[in-house]
């Protein structure tokens, strides 16, 4: 595999761009670039205009103070255009901003998540069976998950929390059916308890008490994917340990149950932000991409094909560089998976495409 190093995309002066997503927001077959900026308190819109060229940032403001985390794309007014959800930090809130046609956005709309909460993470999903989609956010301080039930109309009910166990500090949250019963469930990386937690849903949109795995002592487990890494239709799940720099594979045994992770280096001190789960090298076997925020590399872990994977292979980011979010997507339509990440020392967004 060979990467090259296209032009970076300023988030802005100052910005800390610490969440990068790809989704097309506009409705032309191009997967846009979308950003987080903690420090400008914006959601940033790169439009994808052709190939993988860009447009300068479009940013939408998240709110005075807001400190956005976390972005999620999801159409959650029924209107065929997908909308921004964004993890407000700093202002203890959830942003929905709906799409008024062609990428443009209305003013955000805050659903606060209670007092010093410091959400940092969202995800969005039809938690209850009703064809409509509801957020889920991690309130790190307080040690909940909070679920707000879309009442229609991109109106959303006040959030219902569940309890984390005590010092968690709950990271990001993915919503998916990790249990075959077909209905979505909670997973959530918790930093401080060294452990991914798992509320599984009842059915009804309701969720059991917190099953946790252990992710290995003081191993601050920072980000959390669930795919199908071993091929037998059963999502898995990998996760990014900041502390002990290395990444978990915690394979689905069924029923909820996980095995214990089998863990690959990253590299000494290499503080694994960010993991993202996608077929790299087009053998048609995911693989794991990880940006190292401590090594100025993006790490590629291939996969056998049985869900094990072989060591890494590192891919430089430049002197000075902090890779802090990664995702991976096709964007100059070439049927090649490309590389997008945040870097935010240089406050910017960096495109590795595929040759």
């Amino acid at each position: 595999m060979e990467f090259e190093t296209q032009e970076t995309h300023s988030t802005g002066c100052k910005s800390l761009p610490v969440f990068v997503s790809l989704a097309d927001i506009n409705d032309d077959n191009r997967p846009d670039i979308l950003v987080a900026n903690q420090d400008t308190d914006n959601a940033g819109i790169f439009f994808n205009v052709q190939g993988s060229y860009f447009s300068e940032q479009v940013a939408y403001s998240t709110g005075d103070k807001s400190g956005p985390q976390y972005i999620s794309v999801v159409d959650v007014n029924d209107d065929d255009k997908p909308d921004i959800i964004v993890a407000n930090n700093r202002g203890h809130s959830v942003g929905v901003f709906l799409n008024n046609g062609s990428g443009q956005f209305h003013a955000v709309k805050l659903y606060g998540t209670g007092d010093k909460t410091w959400p940092p993470g969202v995800a969005v999903a039809d938690v209850n069976s009703d064809q409509k989609p509801d957020i889920v956010v991690t309130n790190q301080n307080t040690n909940t998950i909070g679920v707000f039930i879309n009442s229609g109309h991109g109106q959303f009910s006040s959030q219902q929390l569940y309890d984390v166990p005590d010092k968690s500090g709950v990271m990001h949250p993915q919503v998916v059916d990790v249990n075959g019963d077909a209905h979505p469930d909670i997973i959530v990386a918790n930093s401080g308890g060294a452990n991914i937690g798992i509320f599984f849903n009842s059915g009804n949109g309701t969720f059991v008490s917190c099953t946790i795995f252990s992710t290995g002592v003081d191993s601050h487990p920072n980000s959390v994917f669930v795919a199908d890494v071993n091929g037998d239709n059963k999502p898995d799940l990998i996760v990014g340990n900041l502390k002990t720099s290395n990444v978990g594979v915690l394979l689905n045994a069924g029923n909820g149950k996980f095995l214990n992770q089998t863990i690959y280096s990253t590299g000494v001190d290499s503080q694994p932000r960010s993991v993202f789960v996608a077929d790299i090298n087009c053998d048609n076997k995911p693989d794991i991409i990880v940006a190292n925020s401590n090594k100025e590399n993006i790490g590629i872990f291939l996969n056998f094909g049985n869900g094990i994977f072989q060591p890494q292979r590192t891919y430089a980011t430049g002197v000075f560089t902090k890779p802090w979010s990664i995702v991976v997507g096709d964007v100059n339509d070439d049927n090649k998976p490309d590389i997008i990440f945040s870097d935010i020392a240089n406050h910017q967004i960096v495109i590795f495409v595929m040759l």
